[in-house]
C-alpha cells in the first residue's frame, strides 16, 4: 500500500466538491484541500488520476506527494505530535 498527500487548487466549486468526494474514497481529509490517501498499487493511481482529469479544468492543480514509511514517521503538527502514520490495513 502506498501513501499519498494530494493537494488542489480547483476554482469551480462543484469540481472541487466531487474531486473532495472522490478522494474521500480513498483517505481523509486533512485540510480544505489536501488529504492523505492510501492507495493498493499503481494501477490504482492510474485509474485515481483518470477519473480526477474529468473533473478539472484548464487551469486548475492537483498534485500527487508520495509518503514513503519513513517519511511518515517524521512527520508532524506545530505541536509535535505524529500525523500521516496510516495503519497497515484500511477497510473500507
Amino acid at each position: 500500500m502506498k501513501t499519498y498527500l494530494v493537494c488542489f487548487d480547483i476554482t469551480d466549486d462543484k469540481s472541487r466538491n466531487k474531486v473532495g468526494n472522490l478522494l474521500l474514497a480513498y483517505g481523509e481529509r486533512v485540510q480544505l484541500s489536501v488529504f492523505e490517501i492510501a492507495l493498493n498499487n499503481n494501477r490504482e493511481l492510474a485509474a485515481l488520476k483518470t477519473q480526477l482529469q474529468t473533473l478539472m479544468e484548464e487551469g486548475d492543480d492537483l498534485r500527487f506527494y508520495y509518503l514513503s514509511k519513513e517519511t511518515r514517521r517524521q512527520s508532524e503538527d506545530v505541536y509535535g505530535n505524529a500525523i500521516a502514520d496510516f495503519p497497515s490495513v484500511i477497510i473500507v
